[in-house]
C-alpha cells in the first residue's frame, strides 16, 4: 500500500533525527574510548564494554580519528 506524501515526510524527518543522534553517538564513543585508552582499559576490555569485536573497535577510532582529530576528540592543528 502507497502511503500519502505527508506520512512518507513524516517518517523521513524522524529517520533524519536518528542518524544525527547515532552520529552524536559515534563522537561520544570516540571521544570516551580516548579517555579509556588513557585511563590504561585495555583494548579487549573496551570492546566487550561496547559489545563489539576489537577489530571493530580499531575501525571505528580509525575513522573517528581520521575526521580531522587529534587526540582527545580535539580539532586538529
Amino acid at each position: 500500500a502507497n502511503k500519502d506524501a505527508d506520512a512518507i515526510r513524516e517518517e523521513l524527518r524522524r529517520i533524519g533525527q536518528q542518524l544525527a543522534q547515532a552520529d552524536e553517538l559515534r563522537e561520544r564513543r570516540g571521544k570516551v574510548v580516548d579517555e579509556a585508552r588513557a585511563a590504561e582499559l585495555t583494548q579487549r576490555e573496551i570492546a566487550l564494554l561496547l559489545g563489539m569485536t576489537e577489530e571493530g573497535l580499531r575501525k571505528a577510532q580509525k575513522s573517528y580519528h581520521g575526521r580531522g582529530r587529534s587526540y582527545g576528540g580535539r580539532l586538529a592543528s
